[in-house]
């Protein structure tokens, strides 16, 4: 005899946020616990705190002015769609301190099922080499420590006229015709950290090399306009200062125009410059100053408007 099984009610619930973080540097998913936290732009409502999977999603439940997302109807084929269109501003904050705090925004619903970006967006856009779409990349911090087998190219960023620090300036460096971008946090230091190219000599099949002895040119450029940033936390009093006071990652590298550089003290300033990356060695950029000594910082002046 078997048992006769009646559904008295089913319970029906979709996640309609969840993040997976990337590590911009190793161009694989972040391990380290995050602090992840969503708020829907111009109200009264606390932000939510994102809960992390097993899998390594950080899934957001409750948000506000999601409610028909969350809890569907029955007959509902397209709970990625419910709703009308809000603004929410996300803030990750990593414990740890390898990874720079960001902040961005993001629109819901977002029209596909799926991790935030699976609907087959870059993050960024402009990344290079191309990142894989769908993947939300963060970038490291001045004081992470260099995995085995990358460069590290560091630069202390300050403003030329002032000589604050130059915080969210862009750093960009191509080596090997490959082309990686590295982000100053709010002290303007800069961490960019890229795979040693393989010596040219060993690619051709030569014999033996010793790769201690191996260099390579890098170019580099610089883009910093404070006046371009965007804020997203700074609508309402009672947020956490550290959000507000942190503009989006999508200003930070898409809104700021080219920044002048200080090479030599002497010298015009430039907008592109070469130096020579050492196979083994870390890369510190400086600006020379009159007689020949290296300053510890790179002076820099805010660049305008991309067109």
């Amino acid at each position: 005899m078997s048992a006769t099984i009646r559904v008295l009610e089913r319970d029906r619930t979709f996640t309609p946020l969840g993040i997976r973080f990337w590590d911009a540097a190793l161009d694989q998913p972040v391990a380290e616990p995050l602090s992840v936290h969503a708020w829907l732009r111009g109200t009264a409502h606390p932000p939510v705190r994102a809960v992390r999977s097993t899998g390594g999603v950080y899934a957001f439940h409750g948000l506000p002015g999601q409610a028909a997302a969350e809890r569907p109807a029955a007959d509902e084929e397209h709970p990625e769609s419910v709703g009308v269109p809000r603004e929410y501003a996300v803030a990750v904050d990593d414990p740890s301190g390898r990874y720079l705090p960001v902040a961005f925004g993001v629109t819901l619903p977002l029209g596909y099922r799926g991790e935030f970006l699976s609907g087959g967006v870059a993050s960024p856009p402009q990344a290079s080499p191309p990142r894989a779409a769908g993947r939300a990349y963060l970038f490291p911090a001045a004081g992470r420590a260099v995995p085995p087998g990358l460069a590290a190219i560091r630069a202390d960023f300050a403003d030329a006229a002032t000589g604050e620090p130059a915080a969210w300036a862009v750093l960009t460096a191509t080596v090997a015709g490959e082309t990686r971008t590295a982000i100053a946090g709010q002290d303007g230091r800069a961490l960019l950290l890229v795979p040693f190219p393989t010596p040219e000599r060993l690619r051709q099949g030569s014999p033996p090399v010793d790769t201690r002895a191996a260099t390579w040119p890098v170019e580099f450029s610089v883009r910093w306009q404070p006046g371009a940033l965007r804020y997203l936390f700074a609508e309402r009093d009672g947020l956490n200062p550290a959000w507000v006071a942190r503009p989006s990652l999508k200003s930070i590298l898409d809104e700021q125009g080219a920044a002048d550089t200080w090479t030599d003290e002497d010298q015009e300033p430039v907008a592109e410059w070469t130096d020579t990356l050492v196979h083994g060695r870390e890369l510190v950029l400086r600006t020379t100053l009159a007689g020949g000594e290296r300053a510890s910082t790179v002076w820099i002046s805010a660049g305008a408007s991309p067109p």
